[in-house]
């Protein structure tokens, strides 16, 4: 497949303007702005602005001290956005593709925080725009070709090479994210070369995977979601509340950060301390438990546990 010229940026300036913006943001962006920008609870609230903005960040802008897996990233994500969706933006117009790019942009993003955690990327967006032009070439002469088996080929490789780099801690990837956009795609993919009832239920499915997603990463998400760091951004937030010295809502923060499956030994830990700082002496005491079930062979933890059983002995008489 061969992109569009650079000479021609003009003429998509939603797929070019999106490449701009990643590319600006991974050179010029202060750490400041990229807090501003990633996905976290945050997101869910009066920041939903996350759930796209996070899109634009990559790597390196988390992990600075190495820059090759930032430049790989971007680079990765802006060469096949740019090569299809180009084509896209050619045949549907900019405000069309505007609205399919936000579309994949949040599907990814709702699907990996529900199952996962915190991520950033366009490689959501870029699998919404494979599974797209994947089903819109096997059904309509008006696309085939946009997508050739090479490629294809390719993405379906890449997509299980990086889960496998996933489960064996290689490299930590968003795969719930290309799940999600790839779901979006190949939906509105099929919406699109439907036809009365049928358009209707592709459409309406297409719906429901959204409000689901939208679910995981809420409602359900302690309930659906088995990741280690699930509450990790929870756990950041109520550090940053703590040395601000608003107590309360570092509990709650912590409290939501230790609602989950996977909750790992630190995070109940810092829970406990946060509520022997609060003065909630036996809620402090049920944190530690956790945290010495968790990792039972973490000395520290088990001391603190001591202390606190030791506290709440009955005073003999």
């Amino acid at each position: 497949m061969t992109p569009a010229s650079l000479s021609e940026l003009p003429r998509f300036p939603a797929v070019g303007g999106t490449c701009l913006l990643a590319i600006g943001l991974y050179a010029l962006a202060p750490p400041e702005a990229v807090e501003l920008l990633g996905l976290d609870l945050r997101a869910f609230g009066r920041e939903p602005w996350r759930l796209l903005t996070s899109t634009l960040l990559h790597a390196s802008q988390l992990r600075s001290d190495d820059p090759f897996p930032g430049l790989f990233h971007v680079g990765f994500n802006v060469y096949w956005l740019w090569t299809l969706g180009a084509p896209i933006e050619a045949r549907l117009g900019h405000l069309r593709t505007l609205g399919l790019l936000v579309l994949f942009a949040l599907a990814g993003s709702l699907l990996e925080y529900a199952m996962s955690g915190s991520a950033v990327g366009l490689s959501g967006v870029v699998y919404g725009l494979v599974a797209m032009l994947a089903v819109l070439g096997r059904r309509s002469p008006r696309w085939s070709g946009l997508l050739d088996r090479r490629a294809l080929n390719f993405f379906g490789f890449w997509f299980v090479l990086c889960v496998a780099m996933t489960i064996t801690d290689l490299v930590p990837v968003a795969n719930f994210a290309h799940a999600g956009g790839a779901s979006a795609g190949a939906l509105l993919g099929w919406a699109m070369v439907e036809r009365g009832p049928r358009r209707a239920g592709a459409i309406s499915t297409l719906v429901a995977s959204l409000a689901l997603f939208s679910a995981g990463a809420t409602v359900l998400r302690p309930t659906v979601n088995f990741s280690a760091r699930a509450g990790l951004d929870a756990m950041v937030l109520a550090a940053e509340a703590e040395r601000a010295g608003d107590l309360a809502a570092a509990v709650a923060l912590a409290e939501r950060g230790t609602n989950y499956h996977r909750a790992p030994a630190e995070h109940w830990a810092y829970l406990a301390r946060l509520y022997y700082l609060s003065d909630r002496i036996d809620d402090a005491h049920r944190a530690l438990r956790e945290a010495v079930l968790r990792d039972p062979e973490h000395a520290l933890y088990r001391s603190a546990l001591a202390e606190i059983e030791e506290m709440l002995a009955p005073t003999p008489h």
